[in-house]
C-alpha cells in the first residue's frame, strides 16, 4: 500500500486533494444547498476550525468545483447523513491495556464491505501544525459509493505519539457542530497528549454522537463517550479500557438507543469477547497478542457478513510509538508499519 503525503499550508493541501477528487469523479450536480444548515455550520467552522475552510477553498480550486457547493458538502455532510440514515450498521471495536510490558491499543474498523476496495492511508504535513497519519475508508457515508473521495479519517496518529479513533454511538440527537471526522484532524494537528485532547471537547461542539478512544506515548488513555450535547470521560479500570458501540457511562446509558433500533446488535458480544480474552492474559499481554484478539476469523470481533466487514485493524505500542496496520484479514492478510 502506498501512503499519499499532502504537504504545505491548508490551501495547498486542499488543492492537491481537490485534484484527486476531480479525477475520481466527484461532482455536485444533484446537490441543493440548505441555507439555514449552511449558515449554521459555516459559523461553527469559522469560529473553531477556520483552517479547514481554507483547505476546502483549496479543494475547490484544485478540483475546479463550485466553492459554496464544495464547502457545503463537506461541512454539512455528517449532519445530512445522520438525519437521513440514523444508526447505520457501522460498528468497530477499540481497546487498551496497560501492564508491566507497556501500554497497548488495538482497533478494528468495521463498515460496508465495499470500503475494503477503497480505504487509504495518507500523511498530512502542515509546517505550522503536528504532522499526522490518517486512515480513511474514502467513502461518502450516505451511500455505498464506488467513487472514493473523502480524505476524512476514522483514525489518526500524529508525530507526537497521540492516537485517536472513532466508534459509532447510537443516540438520535444532533445539531450544529464540527464533524467528528474533522475533530480527529483538529486534535491530531494541535494536541500532544490525552489531556490536551480532552480539553478540545470542553471547547468544541460536535454535530452528532460518537465515541472517541485517545491514547498518547506516555501510556495515558481515555474514552470520550459523546452524546452530542453532553459527554463523559472514561479511564482504564485495572489497566483495561474497551469501547464498542454502547454507552458504558451510567448517565449516558439512559440515552442509548442501540438495542431499541437493533435488538440483535453485537456490541455487547464484542465487548465481552475482547474483555474475556484480555483478562485471560492481561499481565502477559503484549503487542503481538493484539491482532490475535482482533483478527480471529469467525469471532464476533473480526466481522464478515453481508452488511459489515472488518476493513482494517491497528496494533499500537504507545510507549515505543510502534504502529502496525492490518487489512484483508479474511484473505491473504497484509500489514504495513505506519510512520508519521
Amino acid at each position: 500500500m502506498k501512503v499519499k503525503t499532502f504537504a504545505g499550508n491548508p490551501f495547498e493541501i486542499g488543492r492537491m486533494q481537490g485534484e484527486i477528487y476531480r479525477r475520481n469523479g466527484l461532482d455536485f450536480k444533484n446537490l441543493n444547498i440548505d441555507n439555514e444548515l449552511f449558515d449554521g455550520q459555516r459559523y461553527i467552522y469559522n469560529k473553531y476550525y477556520p483552517e479547514f475552510l481554507e483547505r476546502l477553498r483549496g479543494v475547490a480550486e484544485g478540483g475546479k468545483f463550485e466553492e459554496d457547493k464544495l464547502i457545503y458538502s463537506f461541512i454539512t455532510g455528517e449532519l445530512r447523513f445522520f438525519r437521513k440514515v440514523f444508526s447505520p450498521k457501522q460498528q468497530c471495536t477499540i481497546f487498551g491495556v496497560k501492564n508491566d510490558n507497556g501500554a497497548f491499543v488495538g482497533r478494528n474498523y468495521d463498515w460496508y464491505p465495499v470500503a475494503e476496495k477503497f480505504f487509504e492511508v495518507y500523511r498530512l504535513r502542515d509546517p505550522e501544525k503536528n504532522a499526522f497519519i490518517g486512515i480513511t475508508d474514502m467513502l461518502v457515508a450516505s451511500s455505498r459509493d464506488t467513487k472514493p473521495f473523502a480524505y476524512a479519517p476514522e483514525d489518526t496518529l500524529n508525530d507526537r505519539g497521540l492516537y485517536i479513533g472513532l466508534t459509532f454511538a447510537h443516540r438520535n440527537a444532533h445539531g450544529f457542530g464540527l464533524s467528528n471526522l474533522h475533530i480527529l484532524e483538529l486534535i491530531a494537528q494541535n494536541c500532544d497528549t490525552v489531556e490536551e485532547a480532552l480539553r478540545i471537547f470542553e471547547e468544541m461542539p460536535v454535530c452528532t454522537p460518537k465515541n472517541f478512544f485517545i491514547a498518547d506515548k506516555t501510556g495515558d488513555m481515555a474514552v470520550v463517550e459523546h452524546a452530542f450535547d453532553k459527554f463523559r470521560i472514561l479511564r482504564p479500570e485495572n489497566g483495561v479500557l474497551i469501547q464498542t458501540n454502547h454507552y458504558t457511562d451510567p448517565e449516558l446509558k439512559r440515552y442509548d438507543e442501540v438495542f431499541l433500533r437493533y435488538p440483535k446488535h453485537n456490541t455487547l458480544l464484542r465487548y465481552d469477547e475482547v474483555k474475556n480474552k484480555i483478562m485471560a492474559n492481561k499481565e502477559k499481554l503484549d503487542r503481538a497478542d493484539i491482532i490475535k484478539i482482533l483478527g480471529k476469523v469467525g469471532s464476533c470481533v473480526c466481522q464478515n457478513n453481508k452488511y459489515t466487514r472488518t476493513i482494517w485493524s491497528i496494533s499500537i505500542d504507545t510507549k515505543r510509538q510502534d504502529y502496525t496496520l492490518y487489512w484483508d484479514l479474511l484473505g491473504k492478510r497484509k500489514k504495513l508499519q505506519l510512520e508519521v
